[in-house]
């Protein structure tokens, strides 16, 4: 299986997205993904290419760099990348996006051999509407290829949890649509608020709860 990881990295305001980066990449070697053999790549979205000491932020990592308009911003990049790169299972990760456990990747990819294609997400929803959230996810390129909208900046909500979103989509599709914690895997009918001692990421979100990336918080 073809896995790849794509990181989300703004070529906009540095102040702000630089320490993402550099975090996530001191995170990613933290807590190693786990046996599973994939390809890590940072989308560049917007501004010209990294320098050579942007590429610094993410040592030791080496990943691949792929530029994008930025339109759509993290939603249009990975769509571009589920076009321009070849996989099988694609883990779509926004710039505040960190690992918080060691083998989150083979969790997320063992779900995936265990329930097949779908969307794959670490924190699900049911209000406003029923939808896995997107600063993180994991779903087989084809579907994303196969959605019926090509995402520019107004629609990255709709995407999200609208009338159309991905999440309703796939439901309507009838592919798999479920959370994924470290304790297990989950459909529709028992979503539920992930604790730290379960979440295979943090984000702006958990940061909001104080929970820290070394684990205490929690």
């Amino acid at each position: 299986m073809r896995v790849v990881v794509a990181y989300t990295y703004p070529n906009l305001r540095h102040e702000t997205y630089n320490p993402m980066a550099r975090r996530f990449a001191l995170q990613y070697t933290r807590f190693p993904p786990g046996g599973t053999d994939h390809n890590l790549y940072v989308i560049v979205n917007g501004g010209g290419d990294v320098t050579p000491w942007q590429r610094t932020l993410f040592e030791p990592l080496v990943p691949n760099f792929i530029h994008h308009s930025n339109i759509g911003r993290d939603i249009g990049g990975y769509q571009m990348i589920s076009q321009n790169v070849p996989c099988d299972f694609l883990v779509c990760v926004g710039s505040p996006v960190r690992p918080a456990c060691t083998g989150w990747l083979d969790i997320l990819v063992h779900a995936l051999e265990d329930h097949g294609p779908g969307i794959y997400g670490l924190w699900a929803y049911h209000q406003p509407a029923v939808h896995i959230r997107t600063t993180c996810f994991a779903i087989c390129p084809q579907l994303l290829n196969l959605y019926p909208v090509q995402v520019t900046d107004g629609y990255r909500y709709g995407f999200e949890h609208g009338p159309e979103s991905i999440t309703k989509w796939c439901f309507k599709k009838g592919f798999q649509v479920l959370q994924v914690t470290k304790r297990g895997v989950f459909p529709v009918e028992q979503w539920h608020h992930v604790e730290r001692v379960d979440s295979l990421m943090l984000d702006q979100f958990t940061d909001s709860f104080g929970w820290q990336d070394d684990g205490s918080g929690w």
